[in-house]
């Protein structure tokens, strides 16, 4: 089924060249030259089929999701229900399992805070704050450390998987080193020990899919707003043998199935996870991106990416006084490259190159200061990829690089 088939808005099937760039306005602007928009780590773009799902929502079909009879209700209602099937065929997962959220953060409170009998829980040192915060006032709470180039140290996870854990939360790909984490060897580990899984795949949903069934997931969170979707909306998948396990956190409309004054009972799953009016436009708009992405195919997402960042890469490493954090040239990498450049602070190369060149990169420390701080790092400056970039961003970003190091070198 085509989830855009009402939007009135005329739409083939994209390929994935530089043409695709014609889909997102802020890359058409016509006389001016567009930004070069290397941020996507951060948030991505939107195409034009993602803003005209949401203004289809906005202006004709406003209504109560879940709560009315009336057709316009019931049409509502459908679109944003169809989000959940198209992101559980994303997954490989079942529509039941998908929980939709506010965004990743929220579903890893909702298994921090609803999971029964959570005391032990093992994070790497790699996380983002969002799964890393979460779980720090637990009383048991262990760090894993990694090497420079993002491997897990295996031995010292499996050292604390043996002394008990009941749940590893550990990131797909890293925000900062852009490392590939060998989650189909972490969650056979966990599982060898009775430890669940908690992947945060906010960096990888997008071209990196992980099929949640084939790899025995527990627990996976991602944001629509890094998937070429809007803001306000995200989902946890929770497998079906979690559901008993996992307690509803907000109480309210819609997770209820009856109420009187003695009591209530629950929704089956998922929707007593999700209480209260939900961010329709969000979740539609999701869903029309998912479908974007899905007329692409993860393969040739993924191979589009591979040769960017194998670009972005190879060329960061020609200019003089940047260090490359992250693994070796030919490792896997997800699609970004976070460097420091030699007598220059981060956030002074990003204004530099955004002022120059229109090119925009993230500089800080990217919501993960204790990676920063276990690499003896300050502030670094993060250049990530999506499917509209081209080679022109890339030279660009290069071009401003080297200038800054001739007037270093001056």
């Amino acid at each position: 089924m085509n989830s855009l088939a009402h939007f009135d808005c005329e739409r083939t099937t994209p390929s994935l060249t530089d043409a695709c760039r014609n889909d997102f306005a802020v890359l058409n602007c016509g006389d001016e030259r567009p930004p070069a928009y290397l941020d996507s780590g951060a948030t991505t773009l939107r195409p034009k089929v993602v803003v005209d799902a949401m203004r289809w929502y906005l202006e004709q079909g406003t209504a109560a999701i879940h709560r009315g009879v009336h057709q316009q209700a019931i049409h509502a209602t459908d679109q944003f229900e169809e989000t959940r099937s198209l992101l559980a065929g994303w997954l490989g997962a079942d529509s039941d399992e998908i929980i939709f959220t506010s965004g990743t953060t929220a579903g890893i409170n909702l298994v921090r805070q609803g999971l029964q009998g959570l005391q032990r829980v093992a994070v790497t040192v790699m996380e983002h704050h969002s799964n890393l915060v979460p779980w720090m006032d637990l009383e048991n709470c262990k760090f894993i450390p990694v090497d420079d180039m993002g491997q897990i140290d295996m031995e010292a996870l499996e050292a604390v998987l043996k002394e008990g854990v009941d749940l590893l939360a550990v990131t797909h790909v890293s925000n900062v080193l852009g490392c590939v984490t060998p989650i189909k060897s972490l969650i056979e580990m966990a599982h060898r020990y009775g430890a669940k899984v908690l992947v945060d795949a906010a960096q990888s949903a997008s071209h990196h899919p992980i099929d949640v069934r084939s790899l025995d997931v527990d627990f996976l969170v991602c944001s629509s707003h890094k998937m070429l979707g809007p803001s306000g909306a995200g989902a946890l998948f929770a497998s079906r043998a979690m559901h008993d396990q996992l307690q509803p956190v907000a109480k309210g409309g819609q997770m209820v199935d009856d109420v009187t004054l003695e009591g209530w009972t629950l929704q089956p799953a998922p929707y007593c996870y999700e209480a209260g009016s939900p961010a329709a436009e969000s979740v539609i708009g999701w869903g029309a991106a998912i479908q974007y992405l899905d007329d692409f195919g993860v393969e040739a997402i993924g191979q589009r990416l591979k040769d960017l960042t194998h670009k972005l890469v190879t060329r960061l490493q020609e200019v003089p006084g940047i260090r490359i954090l992250g693994p070796e040239p030919g490792g896997q990498r997800g699609p970004m490259a976070t460097f420091t450049m030699e007598g220059l602070e981060a956030h002074a190369v990003a204004k530099i190159l955004s002022q120059r060149e229109r090119v925009l990169v993230r500089s800080g420390f990217h919501c993960a200061k204790p990676l920063h701080r276990h690499l003896g790092l300050g502030p670094t400056v993060r250049a990530s990829l999506q499917i509209y970039n081209n080679d022109d961003d890339i030279d660009r970003l290069i071009r401003t690089l080297c200038s800054l190091t001739k007037l270093q070198l001056m």
